[in-house]
């Protein structure tokens, strides 16, 4: 389950998510497009994105 699945999983938007991890909405919407390939995210967002879903990093991957 990828980066959108857990995010919708939760109920949240992306402004939402972003608020809650401290990762820019841009990167989050970037990542969940595939601009950015989830392997490529840094691991520092990877970790805050991960503890704001309440899920490991690597279901982010």
């Amino acid at each position: 389950m990828g980066l959108r699945e857990k995010r919708l999983e939760k109920g949240l938007t992306l402004k939402e998510l972003s608020e809650l991890s401290g990762v820019h909405y841009i990167k989050i919407q970037q990542i969940e497009t595939g601009k950015i390939k989830p392997e490529n995210m840094t691991l520092k967002n990877a970790e805050k994105l991960a503890n704001a879903l309440g899920c490991s990093t690597s279901e982010l991957l």
